[in-house]
């Protein structure tokens, strides 16, 4: 995380790093990337770069660590309209994130990391690798899951049970948003409406099932 050097600095200052990281990480896989080009389009001397930051990785995880903030917003936002309707929750926090991932500013940032998975080689190249944050902040989400969902809507009713059910939830979302990046890397056309609708018809099939009833065979 940034030194508090960092935090003392000039907003617009402190702007351009952070732009001149994105940028760098958005054109670049983590182990591509350089601290020149950082330092060179947020005009300020090498020397300066290691008074906010320890390294690469340290910028690296900070970026990762303002994703994690804005979508723990978005879940339980989500999950304060729907009065903790697990599934209607996940729904919205899905279509939310999907337009701020997808469509976002930082686009090619978050698409660098779902491909390269660069999270591992920064947490390999962290100089300081013990206080790399976590990035998948799935342990805050499901703890605020477990104190705020509506259990009476669920069969599950265990502290276990539910954290397994939302564990297949949140595999829906990683793995269409992985789907999502590899198919347009390999120059498949897909649309962030088409992803929405794939997205919500396995949450569809999780939540009331894919076998249908002895009464639906013979209508």
């Amino acid at each position: 995380m940034p030194k508090p050097t960092f935090f003392r600095l000039a907003e617009t200052k402190r702007k351009r790093l952070i732009k001149a990281a994105y940028d760098e990480f958005s054109r670049a896989s983590f182990q591509d990337a350089s601290i020149s080009n950082i330092i060179k389009e947020a005009g300020i001397p090498r020397g300066s770069f290691y008074q906010y930051f320890e390294d690469k990785s340290d910028i690296f995880f900070y970026l990762l660590d303002r994703t994690r903030s804005s979508t723990e917003e978005l879940y339980m936002q989500a999950m304060t309209r729907h009065d903790g309707d697990l599934f209607g929750m996940m729904a919205d926090f899905f279509d939310t994130s999907v337009e701020k991932l997808l469509k976002g500013p930082h686009r090619e940032f978050y698409e660098n990391v779902f491909l390269f998975m660069d999270f591992h080689n920064a947490a390999h190249f962290s100089s300081m690798p013990k206080k790399a944050p976590d990035p998948h902040p799935k342990k805050v989400f499901l703890d605020y899951t477990l104190e705020h969902i509506d259990r009476s809507k669920l069969r599950v009713k265990s502290d276990e049970d539910v954290a397994m059910l939302f564990r297949q939830v949140m595999w829906i979302f990683m793995q269409s948003i992985g789907y999502y990046y590899t198919r347009r890397r390999n120059g498949e056309n897909v649309t962030t409406t088409a992803l929405k609708a794939r997205m919500a018809k396995m949450l569809n099939w999780l939540q009331y099932g894919v076998v249908i009833s002895e009464e639906e065979v013979h209508d």
